[in-house]
C-alpha cells in the first residue's frame, strides 16, 4: 500500500467526522461495512468535536491506524484496518479499543 497516501485518507476520514460530513466518512468504508455505517456513527461520542490519529502503521498489503474521537458525552479510540479497494484506500474492519 501507499503509505503515503493511506496516511492522508486516514486524516481526511477523521476531519470528515468532526465536520459532520457522513457521505464521507461512509465513502471510506468498504462495500461490506457500509450496511453497519449506522451502528458505527452512534458507537461514536456525538458530536465528535475533536480526532486524533493516534498510531498508524504501514504493512505491504494493509495498514492499521487508531483514531481517538473526543466529543461532548466522552472519547473512544477505534482500531481501523485499512485496504487498497479498487485503487483507493478503504476501510475493511473497525472496533473500538482499550
Amino acid at each position: 500500500m501507499d503509505e503515503a497516501r493511506t496516511r492522508k485518507q486516514v486524516d481526511d476520514h477523521a476531519d470528515a467526522v468532526v465536520r459532520g460530513d457522513m457521505d464521507a466518512v461512509v465513502d471510506d468504508f468498504s462495500e461490506e461495512l457500509k450496511p453497519a455505517a449506522p451502528e458505527i456513527v452512534k458507537s461514536l461520542p456525538l458530536p465528535v468535536t475533536e480526532a486524533e490519529v493516534v498510531s498508524f502503521e504501514a504493512g505491504e498489503s494493509e495498514c492499521v491506524a487508531q483514531i481517538r474521537y473526543v466529543g461532548e458525552s466522552g472519547e473512544l479510540t477505534v482500531q481501523t484496518r485499512w485496504q487498497d479497494v479498487d485503487g483507493r484506500p478503504t476501510i475493511v474492519h473497525g472496533e473500538p479499543v482499550g
